[in-house]
């Protein structure tokens, strides 16, 4: 069960769907704990163009770096999708309802940086958290796929709960399906891609693909036609 409260983020969308022209260049980054420098890097190494290219990260954007209000606003420059990780939730919960122990969580797990920023920026900062969501339906050249900071063992994308304490925690902190590397149930889309859980390569389980990688030096970046390319090539 959740160790804080569930108030602010049960005004997110548990899930939205999003279809964008296959004729366009999609990318999916992982955890990026607060550092734009490690994520322009990592962007100019997949070459992708600002403004041309569509980019969606996987939450956990916040915390542990010294960037992350610069991060947040170059994600809103380039019309980035971003989805909330349990490091969002934390910050949602400590500014916008005052949740004493989230705050105390938030400050010892990488969120003293809020301590320099004006109240009315973070306050501004949570607003537009507030407008993202849990999980991303994407529908991208003729494949349905699933994006969400994390997974439980089992998910159904064509049925998605309310917004309830049991959804943010199997959305946001979930560990199971990683610590057993093992799936039940994944449906409603061809597959799925989540960061949360550190893994110093990406890595899949059943149609999960896993790709916090910033841990161990760098996030990783996903060309998502690649990656279809890959799957599809994998099944010859």
């Amino acid at each position: 069960m959740l160790k804080i409260g569930a108030n602010a983020i049960k005004k997110v969308a548990v899930q939205k769907t999003l279809v964008i022209e296959p004729s366009k260049n999609v990318f999916v980054v992982g955890d990026l704990d607060g550092s734009l420098s490690g994520l322009l890097k990592a962007l100019n190494r997949k070459g992708f163009v600002e403004h041309v290219d569509h980019l969606i990260c996987l939450g956990d954007i916040i915390d542990r770096g010294s960037e992350s209000i610069q991060l947040i606003q170059y994600l809103l420059d380039i019309n980035a999708d971003f989805l909330l990780g349990n490091h969002e939730h934390l910050m949602l919960e400590s500014i916008i309802s005052q949740d004493e122990t989230a705050m105390r969580l938030w400050t010892a797990n990488g969120g003293a940086w809020h301590h320099d920023v004006d109240k009315t920026k973070l306050k501004s900062v949570c607003n537009h958290l507030l407008n993202s969501s849990l999980s991303l339906l994407l529908e991208y050249r003729g494949k349905k796929i699933g994006l969400s900071h994390t997974i439980p063992p089992s998910w159904n994308w064509s049925s998605s709960p309310e917004n309830s304490e049991g959804t943010v925690e199997s959305l946001l902190w979930s560990r199971e399906l990683f610590k057993s590397q093992k799936q039940s149930s994944n449906i409603g889309i061809n597959f799925s891609i989540h960061g949360h859980n550190s893994t110093q390569m990406p890595i899949w389980i059943g149609n999960t693909y896993h790709i916090d990688t910033n841990y161990y030096g760098r996030p990783t970046v996903v060309n998502l036609s690649n990656l279809i390319d890959e799957k599809e090539n994998s099944k010859v």
